[in-house]
């Protein structure tokens, strides 16, 4: 090992393992198994086939929001997040390539005339939105006459939108269509708004560590992601990037 990549290897494991911030509520990529508590999905398996790379162990710190995991930025509370790309977080993150591909989009009642996203970009119109998600801070640059009203969490975003006068939920896909099969009355937008670019961050603080997430995640790019990742990609409907 070069004293370089060791100085790498360093800054992003100080701890001398892999800390691995996940947000519970993106259940497109990640999750935990009810039956054995172990961590699952996308994310869990790119951070697992990264400390294996580094030689380490991993360990899942755990956030209800992705606005949860930027608040303890430079706090020491974990070396990489995955965390979508966003223009608003180049500020306090160094962000790899996109890893995975997925669809942000809304939530409506069933008997509503909202068809798209111009259909409801109208004014009057009340969106519920988790703040500081990548889907806010897009919604934030491209809506012209519909608000957006803030929640913490995208839980607390649907019992918002159920609950109050409001006309839409904005959120992942996967967890919208849960939602949907759970709760009568609400359909999902076919088309969705955002394409949100999943790529594992780190801290600007730590340029050495970016450099080698970057390098992980380009090798899976190039060469091809594990066959846990591929698998776990399929069971969940998530389009890897190429």
């Amino acid at each position: 090992m070069t004293d370089e990549i060791a100085r790498s290897r360093a800054a992003l494991i100080p701890k001398g393992y892999l800390r691995a911030a996940v947000n519970l509520a993106n259940i497109a990529l990640v999750g935990v198994d009810p039956a054995t508590g172990k961590f699952e999905g996308v994310s869990v398996e790119l951070a697992r086939d990264l400390s294996k790379r580094l030689g380490c162990r991993v360990e899942f710190v755990t956030y209800p929001s992705a606005a949860k995991i930027l608040e303890k930025v430079d706090q020491d509370e974990w070396d990489i997040a995955f965390l979508a790309a966003d223009p608003a977080r180049e500020d306090r993150l160094l962000f790899s390539p996109a890893y995975a591909l997925i669809e942000g989009t809304l939530v409506v009642r069933e008997g509503s005339p909202y068809r798209s996203f111009p259909d409801i970009d109208a004014d009057g119109v009340k969106i519920c939105v988790t703040r500081n998600a990548a889907y806010d801070l897009h919604l934030a640059r491209r809506l012209a006459h519909a608000k957006i009203v803030h929640a913490s969490t995208p839980a607390e975003s649907l019992d918002l939108f159920v609950n109050g006068n409001h006309e839409a939920s904005a959120g992942i896909k996967q967890a919208l269509e849960r939602f949907i099969s759970e709760h009568e009355g609400f359909r999902v937008l076919t088309e969705p708004f955002l394409i949100i670019r999943q790529t594992i961050a780190v801290s600007c603080s730590h340029p050495a560590a970016g450099l080698l997430v970057r390098e992980f995640v380009e090798d899976a790019l190039q060469h091809g992601f594990s066959e846990n990742v591929v698998r776990e990609a399929q069971r969940n409907g998530i389009a890897l990037a190429n």
